[in-house]
């Protein structure tokens, strides 16, 4: 079977869940697929409907510096307060200590 890269696009886990549903019936996918399947339906802390609501959220701020790799993450990890956020400065100070 000859596979084709049709679209190249970060999804969130509830959106990922549902493209791997989107497929077929659990005999008609891959076994690593449903293992994905299984992962994003487990993991996914927020419904499709809400996570798509808080990316557009997101991605109204306009931060020119908040890709959508940036906002996917955030979905899926959900942070609870500042200081998770903060690790995410954290690493980006030292980061920035390689860059030129």
């Amino acid at each position: 079977m000859e596979l084709k890269l049709v679209n190249k696009e970060p999804l969130h886990l509830s959106a990922l869940a549902k493209a791997l549903q989107a497929i077929g019936k659990k005999e008609e996918r891959a076994d690593i697929q449903n293992k994905i399947l299984d992962y994003a339906k487990a993991s996914a802390r927020l419904k499709e409907s809400d996570a798509e609501k808080l990316r557009e959220e997101l991605r109204a701020l306009d931060i020119a510096t908040l890709a959508n790799e940036h906002i996917i993450q955030i979905i899926d990890l959900l942070p609870q307060d500042l200081g998770e956020l903060e690790q995410f400065q954290r690493i980006s100070e030292i980061c920035g200590k390689f860059r030129k």
